[in-house]
């Protein structure tokens, strides 16, 4: 029986206080403008009649998925809205299901560390042989590697690491 190659996982991982969400959409932009078919969530601010700090953006339909809460200003509860994480789940289901030439998960922290948030999504996509791409803190690089079980890279957070990678693997 043939074995099939590993499939193509990254993570950027930005130093602290690092923007990384700008950095990540212009990269996106870039490989749609030479064909590539990008597919995944993105996260963003909330315009603030939302009432929501982020949300995650389907970079393929551009619809928002509110994934905090606000929980007023004298709150010191986790504002993290798991019932957006949910919604925003069928954007990366529907990769796995119709494919990608790269599939951008916005992040891998805490939830999916615990086995929730995008975890089985990530690795039903990964499993089909999709490149993948997400931003992992280095808090949550020990999670991470166990979670691909050493089989992913790790990015600097530039334009030109990120394009090497995708050169890497193949992609136009």
């Amino acid at each position: 029986m043939p074995l099939t190659p590993a499939p193509a996982i990254a993570a950027i991982v930005p130093p602290p206080g690092t923007r990384i969400d700008p950095l990540l959409r212009e990269f996106i932009a870039d490989l749609q403008a030479r064909g590539l078919r990008v597919r995944g969530l993105v996260q963003e601010a909330c315009p603030e009649s939302w009432g929501c700090k982020f949300s995650l953006s389907d970079i393929e339909t551009g619809q928002r998925y509110p994934i905090s809460q606000n929980l007023g200003s004298q709150s010191t509860a986790c504002s993290l809205d798991a019932a957006g994480i949910a919604d925003a789940t069928q954007v990366m289901r529907r990769i796995a299901a119709e494919g990608a030439d790269l599939a951008v998960f916005n992040r891998f922290s805490g939830l999916e560390a615990d086995g929730e948030g995008f975890a089985d999504e990530m690795l039903q996509v990964m499993s089909q042989g999709i490149p993948v791409i997400t931003v992992v803190q280095a808090a949550n690089l020990p999670a991470w590697r166990h979670f691909t079980g050493g089989m992913a890279c790790e990015l600097g957070a530039t334009i030109d690491e990120l394009e090497r990678w995708v050169s890497s693997i193949g992609a136009r």
